[in-house]
């Protein structure tokens, strides 16, 4: 409940980084993922999590965006 926007860089299928991303989601936060190769599997929940609608971030600017007001 404390930030803004999160941003999961890596995580497994079943993490405590996907566990924080979908407690931020119930609380309309803003969650931004780092695609991966889709055969890692420290890939796989990022890719997921876009596939549910996080904004991918594929360059700094994407993250700049969410802190302008």
């Amino acid at each position: 409940g404390l930030c803004q926007s999160l941003l999961v860089i890596e995580a497994r299928r079943q993490s405590g980084s996907l566990i924080t991303a979908n407690m931020a989601l119930q609380e309309n936060r803003n969650v931004l993922a780092v695609p991966g190769n889709i055969n890692s599997i420290l890939s796989k929940g990022c890719n997921e999590l876009i596939l549910e609608g996080a904004k991918p971030i594929l360059r700094a600017e994407d993250i700049l965006e969410e802190f302008k007001i």
